[in-house]
């Protein structure tokens, strides 16, 4: 079989599921979660409903999926840490978490409601331990190369880190009025704090 034709269609599969995704986080957003029915986002994705159940065999998947997408993308931030030239520093570590919030607050803005829904479907299926164990691992990896004085472990400070950087987060999010400038004012202060403990 062809090569290119095969790359072709896995390109338009990828495309098809981003294209689900999409459509169905906005509907999320608009909607609520149990409002919208498969069918919906089908349509609206102009694909059938088996195509659909073809992508996501159930409909909760799809919480999965954007999960799934911000562990990535804390992951892939932290790996800039890897190839940066300048030794890592716990300013630029704070600037990195502030840069996640701010992302995590852009998608928010359209709806903190199914931010919400996300993180504690994730959680009651178990799916939330192992993407904060693939955070804490690459966040213990930076933290370890930062010189500290403070005997404090860098998997603590790890743990730490990231407990203040979800409990910051999920009070913002149920907060349905707190503003972006709230979240990153207050992630910067609490962290601030963190870091007199362990740096």
């Amino acid at each position: 079989m062809d090569s290119g034709l095969d790359s072709l269609r896995t390109r338009q599969k990828l495309q098809t599921r981003a294209e689900i995704v999409h459509v169905a986080f906005d509907l999320f957003g608009e909607n609520g979660f149990e409002n919208v029915s498969v069918e919906t986002i089908a349509a609206a994705a102009g694909v059938s409903r088996a195509t659909f159940f073809n992508y996501f065999p159930k409909k909760e998947l799809i919480l999965r999926e954007i999960a799934s997408s911000r562990a990535e993308k804390l992951k892939s931030i932290l790996a800039a840490f890897d190839v940066s030239s300048d030794p890592p520093t716990f300013a630029s570590l704070i600037e990195l978490v502030l840069k996640l919030s701010r992302e995590n607050a852009r998608i928010g803005q359209r709806s903190k409601k199914l931010l919400l829904e996300t993180f504690f479907h994730q959680a009651s299926k178990g799916l939330l331990l192992a993407a904060r164990e693939g955070a804490i691992e690459s966040l213990t990896e930076v933290i370890a190369r930062i010189p500290r004085r403070s005997a404090v472990a860098a998997r603590l400070a790890a743990e730490t880190f990231f407990a203040v950087y979800i409990a910051t987060m999920l009070e913002w999010l149920m907060r349905e009025e707190s503003t972006q400038q709230v979240l990153l004012a207050t992630m910067r202060e609490r962290l601030l704090l963190v870091l007199e403990g362990v740096a």
